[in-house]
């Protein structure tokens, strides 16, 4: 076996043992912030509306460990990755942080730039989506590269594209809000529902192995 063999089983081990739909699930429930919040706003204010998802978020990830550790990991089982991963891993991360970091900074400058009155970000601007679809179609398209999870390239054209059609709605009376509880609520659904067919198919392809083995 040659080292391109050896890399596709790898890749492949890799896909296996991560690609659950767990992670669709929790990616569902952070995009779900951007239907939702909107809605609460009025009520809670703008902090508190994206603020009360943080609580939400950490009780999901801790309940899709726990289900991994006791219900993925019996039936595929546990691998520990070489180098190479880890490496494409770490690389991820960066460049995950410098786009968040990116994203930051251009909303800092386009903050006081508003503020100032030499940048025309009011209501009608475009800048909002397109940064935000941007950063969205970045972080998941270095995601899907690593991973090699074909679905991700999907979630962030997905993602990317649905705050300008919900800025289109929102121009056009369709919709309030800037059309985020539309466009964002039917991209959350569909993620989550891609999630679970995923988990319910590695469940039932990947059955427990018996515990009593015969002698």
């Amino acid at each position: 076996m040659n080292d391109q063999d050896l890399r596709a089983l790898e890749r492949q081990t890799f896909r296996a043992a991560t690609d659950d739909g767990l992670w669709d699930v929790l990616i569902a429930g952070v995009f779900a912030m951007f239907a939702v919040a909107p809605l609460l706003s009025a009520s809670m204010g703008d902090f508190w509306s994206s603020a009360v998802f943080v609580p939400i978020w950490a009780a999901a990830f801790l309940l899709i460990r726990t289900i991994r550790a006791r219900v993925v990991a019996p039936r595929v089982g546990t691998v520990t990755f070489g180098q190479d991963r880890m490496r494409k891993l770490k690389r991820l991360n960066i460049v995950l942080l410098v786009v968040n970091l990116l994203a930051a900074l251009l909303g800092v400058i386009a903050a006081l730039g508003a503020q100032l009155g030499w940048l025309n970000l009011g209501n009608g601007s475009l800048a909002y989506p397109l940064g935000l679809g941007l950063v969205v179609v970045v972080g998941f398209t270095g995601a899907a590269f690593v991973t090699g999870i074909w679905r991700y390239y999907i979630y962030g054209l997905m993602l990317a594209i649905a705050p300008l059609v919900g800025e289109w709605l929102w121009r056009n009376d369709l919709a309030s809000h800037h059309g985020f509880p539309v466009v964002f609520g039917v991209a959350a659904g569909i993620i989550f529902v891609g999630g679970v067919v995923r988990f319910a198919v590695l469940v039932n392809g990947h059955p427990l192995p018996p515990h009593d083995l015969p002698v």
